[in-house]
């Protein structure tokens, strides 16, 4: 683990139970020990020590903070709505590679049943970071329909076997289908499209990643 989150890094002092202090209960800190908490509101890193430590409680104290500028990939990525379980499983994977934003939208082939938990996948997120020592979060945003994304997002390139085989780019919003791809009326409102190297058919998730580490790795 990289660093802690917590909302309230920079404050001189931190108290910490219930399920705050569970992280640190876990890993059997001990008094004295110093900790990196982030806040995913500045580009700075806290270095608080442990003092007051009791069996379902602590005190930090702030020791130390140092400047660590977040890096920022200006990549953003269209998926329609997948099932939860399986988006849950590749959020982490977006974050790590340093996706900046993931835009949801709700599509023809996307089961209208399927409920985004943006809670848990804030929770999801704060892990991964935690983890992987992202400074920030990256963001989320769900659209209803393919009509609204497009007004808010008209610029947009499918990823689609009908497209054109070329190269990924960095300044262009791309957009994956749900399983069993866009429907008819969804590919004539989007012209320009582009397809993935690929002889087979790709699950939802395998499309995304591709097109990820073609553009961040």
């Amino acid at each position: 683990m990289q660093f802690l989150y917590h909302k309230e890094a920079k404050n001189p002092y931190i108290f910490l139970e219930k399920e705050d202090f569970l992280h640190l209960k876990v890993r059997r800190v001990r008094e004295g020990e110093s900790l990196n908490l982030r806040n995913f509101e500045d580009d700075i890193l806290y270095t608080y020590q442990v003092s007051t430590l009791k069996r379902n409680s602590c005190v930090l104290n702030l020791i130390a903070q140092n400047q660590i500028k977040n890096p920022k990939s200006g990549v953003s990525l269209a998926l329609a709505v997948i099932e939860p379980k399986v988006l849950e499983k590749i959020l982490p994977f977006f974050n790590e590679m340093g996706l900046e934003k993931l835009i949801l939208v709700y599509c023809e082939f996307s089961q209208k049943n399927f409920k985004i938990d943006e809670t848990r996948l804030k929770k999801i997120l704060i892990n991964s970071c935690e983890q992987c020592g992202r400074g920030d979060l990256m963001q989320i945003e769900i659209y209803e329909s393919i009509d609204s994304f497009l007004k808010a997002y008209p610029k947009v390139v499918l990823v689609d076997f009908e497209g054109e085989k070329k190269e990924f780019s960095k300044e262009v919003l791309y957009f994956i289908g749900a399983e069993g791809g866009f429907s008819k009326s969804e590919r004539e409102k989007i012209k320009e499209k582009i397809a993935l190297n690929s002889p087979f058919i790709l699950k939802s998730q395998s499309a995304a990643l591709g097109v990820l580490a073609k553009i961040l790795l």
